[in-house]
């Protein structure tokens, strides 16, 4: 008959060796932990002492694979120090209490040293994925997602067996060794936000003060009284679509002022348009932006509807094709962001843009939106004569817009990588969500989960463009 009763758990005690030797007996027990060795524990030397240099050594390869994250040339963040300490209570925890559930809280001890060496064994192997090349995740394809989260995964399970031997739980408990993991290990680094890392890469202090002097241009009177001039000058740039010739339209529109990359986004996009798809004269750009607001028309809704109005009209309705391109904050509720400080401009819904594009009497469509949240603008936008991308899904973030980057990760996946070797939106959408997926693994960063909406009306349009640009058309010059 089968009994509930522990065996007794091999750990080997506390032995003469010195700290050191000690420590070295504990490294090579977590690597067999995390290998799922049966005879991991042997190796194990638990002590107090022995769990707080396993717990400081953590902290020390942490923060030495931030320092390599930024090449060595970051600077030393005080606001990464506290995340350091945010698994120990939890590690801790899970020890207490599968060793309260053997009968034997003395063996607290051995399961937090087992546990602390298994992670630290987690951390050198997730830290060594970290500096993998960008080149060798983009390789991963698809499977990115599944080879970064394997340690953690594994640690997971290691971790339930680790703790049933080190602790000695009999059969009937080893359910409460597989629930302190889950729930206490496995779940608060996924559920709350405490990554902060301890070296960042120096800020330039004469660039924050030369985003300042440029927000201060917004406050200009001048800059009310130009801008419709400028919407207007803008629209009378936009030629109308030649008679026979499948051509693109271009309206790249940069919401957020707050943050350059929008700005540098919507530039670069333009002027891959016009080298590649041939929208010289067929292109034009609303951006909120302090430096280019005496310069270019501001994206507001009332300039983004009279834009689509006006280019709307230039089009040829049955053969042409009209791609907007829109990156931005977004929110929850899937708005998309158009502010300038001082100025609060409406934030634009999907309902509202569908109806604008419905009024302008623009049938085929090319809609790419990157923002957060930016999935809720796919169902809306939908047809048959509309492709429409998004850089999230309805419920995820999307990454990259920090105000030094040149590019988001989406913008930089689609538009600046895939389109440069393919006329196709669909082919470079599907390399542009594995290299996204890709990179985010690389950062850890929860999934963006690009989306896609295509119809067949869109789909035998565009395929009249790529046929003329891969076959004969030749750009034309302003």
């Amino acid at each position: 008959m089968e009994t509930d009763q522990a065996e007794s758990p091999p750990v080997i005690p506390p032995k003469a060796d010195g700290l050191l030797a000690e420590l070295g007996c504990n490294l090579r027990a977590g690597f067999l932990f995390l290998a799922l060795h049966p005879a991991a524990a042997r190796s194990l030397r638990a002590s107090v002492p022995q769990l707080v240099f396993l717990f400081l050594l953590d902290m020390a390869v942490s923060g030495a694979l931030d320092f390599l994250r930024v090449d060595g040339a970051g600077e030393f963040n005080p606001a990464g120090v506290l995340p350091l300490f945010f698994g120990i209570p939890w590690l801790l925890l899970a020890a207490w209490i599968t060793a309260r559930a053997a009968g034997d809280e003395s063996r607290t001890v051995a399961g937090a040293v087992a546990l602390a060496a298994l992670w630290l064994a987690v951390t050198v192997v997730w830290g060594g994925l970290s500096l993998l090349p960008e080149h060798t995740w983009r390789s991963f394809g698809e499977a990115a997602m599944v080879v970064w989260w394997a340690p953690f995964g594994l640690g997971l399970i290691a971790s339930v067996l680790t703790l049933v031997r080190t602790v000695g739980l009999g059969r009937g408990r080893r359910f409460a060794a597989l629930l302190a993991t889950i729930f206490l290990i496995g779940l608060p680094p996924l559920l709350i936000e405490q990554k902060e890392s301890l070296w960042v890469a120096h800020r330039d202090l004469s660039v924050d003060a030369a985003a300042r002097e440029r927000r201060m241009r917004s406050t200009n009177e001048s800059v009310l009284y130009a801008q419709p001039h400028l919407l207007e000058e803008a629209l009378d740039r936009v030629k109308p679509g030649r008679a026979g010739v499948p051509e693109l339209f271009l309206l790249a529109v940069g919401g957020h002022g707050g943050q350059d990359v929008f700005l540098r986004e919507v530039q670069s996009v333009e002027a891959l348009f016009r080298e590649r798809f041939d929208t010289a004269g067929h292109s034009m750009i609303l951006v909120n932006n302090p430096a280019t607001i005496s310069e270019r028309p501001i994206a507001s809704v009332t300039a983004l509807e009279r834009s689509l109005r006006v280019i709307g009209q230039r089009m040829n309705r049955d053969e042409d094709v009209l791609v907007l391109f829109m990156t931005s904050h977004g929110s929850p509720e899937h708005r998309f962001d158009l502010s300038l400080w001082p100025y609060r401009f409406d934030d634009l819904t999907p309902e509202r843009l569908q109806q604008m594009l419905k009024a302008a009497g623009i049938r085929y469509r090319v809609v790419v939106v990157s923002a957060c949240y930016s999935g809720g603008f796919v169902p809306p936008l939908s047809g048959n004569d509309t492709l429409v991308i998004s850089a999230a899904r309805r419920d995820r973030n999307s990454h990259g817009c920090s105000h030094e980057a040149d590019w988001t990760f989406f913008g930089r996946a689609f538009f600046d990588e895939a389109l440069r070797n393919t006329h196709s939106f669909e082919m470079a959408f599907e390399q542009a969500k594995r290299t996204v997926a890709a990179r985010e693994a690389v950062e850890g960063l929860e999934a963006s989960e690009p989306q896609m909406a295509v119809g067949n009306g869109i789909r035998v349009a565009l395929s009249a463009v790529e046929r003329r640009l891969e076959t004969g058309g030749r750009p034309r010059h302003p």
